[in-house]
């Protein structure tokens, strides 16, 4: 069992998005969100890198889409954990 380190608990949700890595994008979607971070599955990929920050573009489907800056915090095979520059609007 790991330690939590979470400022925030996550709340279980499922909004396509559009991750910016250079100028491609990678479409995805949310598994769960908190206020300070989200976590997304995408297809595997290996050009998403630890450390390092991207556009996300979130295309929620029953509210206003949004865009955030993520630094991804975990990287594996299908999943990226991101730590947002701003409050992520899910309320």
């Amino acid at each position: 069992m790991t330690d939590e380190r979470r400022r925030h608990p996550r709340v279980p949700v499922s909004w396509p998005v559009r991750l910016w890595v250079d100028q491609e994008s990678i479409l995805g979607h949310t598994e769960d969100v908190s206020p300070s971070g989200l976590c997304v599955v995408v297809a595997p990929t290996s050009v998403v890198k630890l450390g390092k920050s991207y556009r996300v573009d979130v295309l929620a489907g029953d509210r206003e889409p949004f865009s955030l800056v993520a630094e991804a915090r975990h990287v594996d095979d299908r999943r990226v954990g991101f730590e947002t520059d701003r409050r992520v609007p899910f309320e």
